[in-house]
């Protein structure tokens, strides 16, 4: 019977070790079609799409839309793997957002984890190395054209660089630009040897990986 415990606890602690950092909330893009289904699809369009603190990807979407029908003419919604999870209608701190463009949701063809892949490596070329990303999608106002905009941070959450990358084409509008201070910083306290985030969540999933052996062996070792 020990045995048998064992074994399951070993195969419940391995399925955790497997699953760090793999919760995300989901394609983007594909929260537009949630959005469309609401009743108030009908005087609401989509004008931010925003994500935080991805390691790659964020844990939710957060969707601003421009909306006659809502208080303050804002409505705010999060959706996490295609399910709306809270919404409002904020009436202070959101009064720009009314004015925003609305995303051309028909000309949107990258979402988030094609976009971090374009990102990564362009970090990995320039050795710049950062340890999570906020997505933003917005219409940009001088193409009007859809653009992401990724903001790189490090694990004390100092900026570390910008870049600007097309939903439409995946082409990049803005190189990677480096915070002047960021190299500096890797220098003094390096997030991971080169550039890009892989290797952080590379280690990460080791550590987590050598805790659930260790763990596994010294309960083995008390049968």
């Amino acid at each position: 019977m020990k045995i048998v415990i064992a074994l399951a606890l070993v195969m419940i602690l391995l399925a955790l070790a497997a699953g760090v950092g793999a919760a995300t909330a989901g394609p983007a893009l594909s929260g537009i079609k949630v959005l469309e289904s609401q009743p108030y699809a009908a005087t609401a369009k989509v004008v931010e799409i925003r994500g935080e603190r991805g390691d790659p990807q964020p844990r939710e979407w957060v969707y601003l839309l421009s909306d006659s029908s809502a208080r303050g003419g804002v409505r705010e919604v999060v959706v996490v793997d295609g399910k709306i999870i809270s919404e409002r209608t904020p009436l202070r701190g959101m009064a720009d957002v009314a004015g925003y463009a609305p995303l051309d949701t028909k000309a949107l063809a990258v979402d988030a984890d094609a976009v971090f892949r374009i990102v990564h490596k362009e970090a990995t070329k320039t050795e710049l190395g950062f340890d999570w990303i906020d997505y933003t999608l917005r219409t940009d106002r001088d193409s009007n054209a859809p653009v992401w905009t990724m903001k790189l941070y490090d694990r004390m959450g100092a900026p570390v660089g910008t870049t600007r990358i097309s939903a439409k084409g995946g082409t990049v509008v803005s190189e990677l630009q480096a915070d002047p201070d960021a190299r500096a910083r890797a220098q003094a306290t390096p997030v991971s040897k080169g550039g890009g985030i892989l290797g952080n969540v590379g280690k990460a999933a080791e550590r987590a990986a050598k805790s659930t052996s260790d763990s596994t062996l010294h309960f083995l070792g008390t049968l």
